[in-house]
This record gives structure tokens, sequence and C-alpha cells, in this order.
């Protein structure tokens, strides 16, 4: 929600001062109220999709402006060009720099994935999630572990079989699954290790699209 604020609000306060039909004005105003709003609970549902969402609330709101900016100089006439040509090039140049901060910002990059994609584990096994710092990160991925320990008297095969049917279950698939839809092409991937009848599980925040890659069977 605060992403759209910071994208719809300046666009919703250019267009109050930009309108001339008091009706017309409020109109919009509540649309791209609206819109934000949508496209914040869109955001909320649908995280994978924040920067498509972003840009297509920021194109609708823009169109709608401008269709409305239109209707207005048809029914009253020119009215103040200046002021319009002012107005026109604010919106412009609003459009430019979220745009660009938005290429900037969106930049694929590694990170720290979130470990509730894994837990909370099945009811008996015990997870330790270790400390990570930027010791953890690289300049393609970024690494978090997770320790998991079984039952009382359950075996290192078991135990990993049941951590891999879980994990599976959790939509992992093969190990590697994108963070995003169109725009956003990096992954986070998943391994699991068995050691001393505990297993490990490593999840990775990976800049490049890995999808393709098997991690577990």
């Amino acid at each position: 929600m605060r992403l759209m604020m910071f994208t719809v609000g300046p666009i919703l306060l250019m267009w109050l001062f930009m309108s001339r039909v008091p009706r017309i004005r409020w109109l919009v105003a509540l649309c791209l109220a609206g819109l934000t709003v949508l496209a914040g609970t869109l955001i909320h549902f649908l995280p994978r999709g924040l920067w498509e969402i972003s840009l297509t609330c920021l194109a609708v709101a823009v169109l709608v402006v401008v269709a409305a900016r239109l209707y207005e100089h048809r029914r009253l006439g020119p009215g103040n060009q200046a002021g319009m040509v002012v107005s026109t090039r604010l919106l412009a140049g609003w459009l430019l720099v979220v745009l660009c901060c938005g290429a900037v910002l969106g930049r694929p990059g590694p990170f720290f994935p979130a470990t509730d994609q894994v837990l909370p584990l099945p009811n008996g096994l015990q997870a330790t999630v270790l400390p990570y710092d930027d010791g953890n990160c690289g300049s393609g991925s970024c690494q978090r572990t997770i320790t998991v320990t079984g039952r009382t008297g359950q075996s290192g095969e078991d135990l990993y079989a049941e951590v891999k049917r879980h994990v599976k279950a959790r939509g992992w698939g093969r190990g590697c699954r994108p963070v995003g839809w169109l725009l956003d092409r990096s992954t986070e991937c998943i391994e699991l290790a068995a050691d001393a009848g505990q297993v490990t599980i490593s999840l990775s925040g990976n800049r490049d699209d890995l999808r393709h890659l098997t991690t577990i069977d």
C-alpha cells in the first residue's frame, strides 16, 4: 500500500490542482483513491506480482487523468493554456521519475528468503534457524540455514524423507521457483542434506533465473 501511495499520491495531488470542473475533479480523485486501494489489496494477496500490479496501476492512473483532462478541455475550451502545459509537464516528469526509480529498485539482486516458506514443520520435528549476516551473501546469492531434529528414535533416512515430503507439499517442486512474475526474474531455491541424524535445509535467494535447476529429487 505504501508503494502505491508513493506512486499514485502525487498524481492525485497534481490532478486536484489542474482540474477545472469540481464534479469531475472529485470523481476522478475518488477513482484514483479506489485504484490505489485495489492495487494495494492485490499486492497483499499476490505479492509475486508487485511490479506488474504497480506499473498497471500507474498506467491506469495516468490514462484516467489524461482522459479527464481532455474531457474538461473539450467542455470548457482552452482555458489556461500555460497552466495546462505546466501540469502536463509535471505529470510527465513524475511518471519518468517513478519509472526510473522502479528500474533501479526493481533490478534483481540476491536476497535472504523468508523461513516461513518452510516453517512450521510437521508436529514433533524441531527446527533451529541459524543466525545470518552479510557473510552469508555472495555476488549472486544469499543463504539461510535451518537444522531439523527428528522425533525420539526416528532414523535419519525417515527424517529426511519426511522433510522432503513437507517442502514439496509447500510448493517447492524440484527445488527452485520464481519470486515474481514477468519483470522479476530472481529465484529462490531449497536444498536438503542429511548428516548425523539431522537434516539441514538451505534456502537461497538468487539474483539469476535458476528455475531449470533440480536441487531436490
